[in-house]
């Protein structure tokens, strides 16, 4: 692979001024995040309608009472409103369960039993309610008996004379017994609101607080480096790897003026999977389109997502390579096709083409380390390989101004609607401290 630098004047047709442009906040929703609230919202709706199907129905049995005791319109009004009271307290639902003798609570009772009247009415429905029934039918055929007990009772020490000679209500009509369910309707659009509005919330607040790239322009504005390519995300719906990468290859030939790339280091500005795939998949192309063998390498020691991702988190590789335990060419391990994520599926290079040198296993002792030894990995597979670097975050834990210097090419990967537009900016500033050679920006469209 031959890929191309270009000159200071090319590079500097597609820099804005550092400086110029502020970050612009935003609550619009990212592709992903409109995809995530949607889904949100179709589970949500599915959980409220499953509950409200298998909800049992509810079991009403209403009796119509009337007062007929006052003498004028407000007598009524008083008398009624006063019977309602007694109807819904616990001592009415005491009178009811000790002459039903009945196994459920005073307060479970008082629970069932409700009324309803049109106001001013004289007239209104008891309504005793229960998932059972019979127990519906149980508590309703108490509560006028129950009534007529509490009204004889609270007059049983007033003299005769003073007692009230007739019953000041009367049961209209017979028990009616009806079936209700909570509405499904109104289940699933309690589910669609509930589960829209909570993630679309939280992504309006995060993007405020938190904007992220949403485009390239906002890189344009946000990073004072040249954007490569624009390419979908590897493993994206409709997505072709062969597409993304080959858009990515063509990209570095044009960033380079006539001499080979033998150093090709990524970078961004977050811990990102998509990166890791993107590394491996150009190791693979430049192997399979240039018959040359690479050297793939995971200098995220603080992470490690690369070797994860091939499975040789458990294999000695940079770290030991740093601390002087091994040569980088003897720890190296072939990339086989069984070793390959899903998104990158058929798209292995020949056997032994492409070789791996994983973070190692003991990693958090030889971070610091990669400042000053990490170019002696290099040199042991320098004219044998094209070296490809998966890097790590920038700025982060892991040291990067010798990674950066070394490269023969530098670029920084950017996903949008994932990569926080604070955090391209920093990654950007630190790239261009310390990188010695051409670097651009890939950006990765979900």
């Amino acid at each position: 692979m031959t890929p191309m630098r270009t000159t200071t004047a090319a590079v500097a047709q597609f820099e804005p001024q550092a400086g110029s442009t502020e970050v612009r906040r935003t609550a619009r929703l990212t592709r992903a995040q409109v995809v995530i609230v949607v889904a949100s919202m179709i589970v949500t709706a599915a959980l409220a309608g499953a509950l409200a199907a298998v909800n049992p129905p509810i079991y009403e049995t209403t009796r119509g009472v009337m007062v007929q005791g006052g003498q004028n319109a407000n007598d009524n009004e008083i008398l009624t409103r006063a019977l309602q009271s007694i109807i819904e307290s616990k001592n009415l639902a005491a009178a009811v369960k000790t002459r039903g003798d009945l196994p459920q609570s005073i307060d479970a009772i008082a629970a069932m039993i409700s009324t309803s009247r049109a106001p001013e009415s004289p007239y209104m429905d008891v309504i005793a309610s229960s998932p059972d029934r019979e127990e519906s039918e149980a508590i309703s055929a108490q509560i006028i008996p129950a009534l007529t007990f509490l009204f004889e009772d609270a007059q049983r020490n007033t003299p005769v004379e003073q007692r009230i000679q007739n019953s000041v209500f009367q049961e209209v009509g017979s028990p009616l017994q009806n079936t209700s369910r909570f509405p499904l309707w109104f289940a699933i659009l309690f589910g669609l609101l509930l589960g829209g509005l909570v993630p679309f919330l939280f992504f309006v607040v995060r993007n405020l607080r938190r904007p992220v790239v949403e485009s390239a322009q906002d890189v344009t504005d946000a990073i004072d480096l040249p954007i490569l390519a624009r390419v979908p995300a590897l493993g994206a719906r409709g997505a072709s790897a062969q597409d993304s990468v080959s858009g990515i290859v063509a990209a570095v030939e044009r960033l380079s003026l006539n001499e080979p790339v033998h150093r090709l280091v990524l970078v961004g500005a977050d811990d990102g999977e998509q990166r890791a795939e993107l590394a491996l998949g150009l190791s693979c192309m430049i192997a399979r389109s240039f018959g040359q063998p690479v050297a793939l390498i995971d200098a995220d020691l603080d992470n490690g997502v690369l070797s994860s991702l091939l499975h040789t988190t458990d294999i000695a590789g940079l770290a030991e390579c740093l601390a002087g335990q091994l040569d980088a060419d003897t720890a190296l391990v072939p990339v086989t096709d069984d070793r390959l994520p899903s998104s990158l599926d058929g798209f292995g290079a020949p056997d032994g083409m492409v070789r791996f040198l994983g973070v190692g296993v003991d990693t958090s002792r030889n971070i610091l380390r990669m400042r000053s030894n990490f170019h002696r990995v290099l040199e042991d597979l320098a004219g044998r390989y094209v070296v490809i670097v998966n890097g790590p975050r920038l700025p982060g834990p892991v040291p990067s101004s010798q990674l950066l210097s070394l490269a023969d090419a530098t670029l920084m990967v950017v996903a949008e609607g994932r990569t926080s537009l604070t955090d391209a900016r920093s990654a950007g500033d630190t790239l261009r401290s310390f990188s010695a050679g051409a670097s651009g920006v890939i950006v990765l469209r979900g």
